[in-house]
């Protein structure tokens, strides 16, 4: 019983880690400004930023990115009505193209705000049942989490070493996986919205989103294994003992 509620709390512990980072670098705002006013060199931009490609001045871009934003948090209802000024002249942003995709894109955060709460809850509530049944918490919880968070990096490193072999066809496949339309296949110049958000920049924000979970993941497995060894607890994932 002790192993199974200890696997199912790292479980989600490590669901919460990956979900909440995603988060995180997704309306993390100076990664925005950073990338906005970052030339780019490569077709089509040619060593131009975003703002130089699109025209729009970079604080009028940061209020369209606060205002997508808003809408993939749920705070927006739709993206009507956002208007900007593109190449001197001020117009409707974003294409219809762009928000039928973007409507997909908010369902897929919808999914990942659900399995991040319920991963919180479901994990508190183990640990909740773990100390009102009298069993042992924190060193289960913290063997089995050095299991599955290990187990996790092994399997991300290698499936990152594929990936960054042609990221571009990576990504192609990411979207054929999620989307069964495609409203995702934007135009450069025309739909905006992929000069923002140019390959480079999920490049950089994939880089950004694997750090943050190898630090966190690499702080709980010290942390988990610096407890372990002062209460004389085996080094070894294959020793340890529940």
């Amino acid at each position: 019983m002790k192993r199974v509620t200890g696997y199912l709390t790292a479980l989600c512990l490590l669901i919460l880690i990956i979900s909440q980072s995603i988060i995180i670098v997704t309306f993390f705002m100076p990664f925005f400004h950073w990338q906005y006013d970052r030339p780019r060199n490569y077709p089509p931009f040619n060593g131009r930023s975003a703002v130089e490609t699109i025209g729009t001045p970079h604080e009028e871009l940061m209020y369209v990115t606060t205002e997508l934003l808003d809408y993939m948090r749920g705070r927006r209802h739709s993206l009507d009505g956002i208007r900007a000024t593109v190449n001197g002249v001020e117009r409707e942003f974003f294409s219809d193209l762009e928000k039928r995709h973007m409507i997909d894109v908010r369902v897929l955060y919808d999914i990942l705000f659900a399995v991040r709460n319920i991963a919180f809850f479901l994990g508190t509530a183990l640990l909740i049942g773990m100390i009102l049944f009298k069993m042992p918490v924190l060193k289960p919880v913290l063997i089995c989490s050095r299991h599955v968070l290990g187990g996790f990096l092994i399997l991300a490193g290698l499936t990152a070493a594929i990936i960054s072999i042609n990221f571009d066809r990576a990504w192609t496949i990411f979207h054929l996986i999620f989307f069964n339309n495609d409203y995702w296949i934007l135009t450069h110049q025309v739909d905006l919205l992929v000069d923002m958000v140019s390959l480079s920049f999920f490049l950089h924000i994939c880089i950004f989103l694997g750090l943050l979970i190898l630090v966190k993941s690499m702080a709980i497995i010290a942390l988990g294994t610096v407890y372990l060894k002062r209460t004389k607890r085996s080094f070894g994932f294959g020793r340890d003992r529940l």
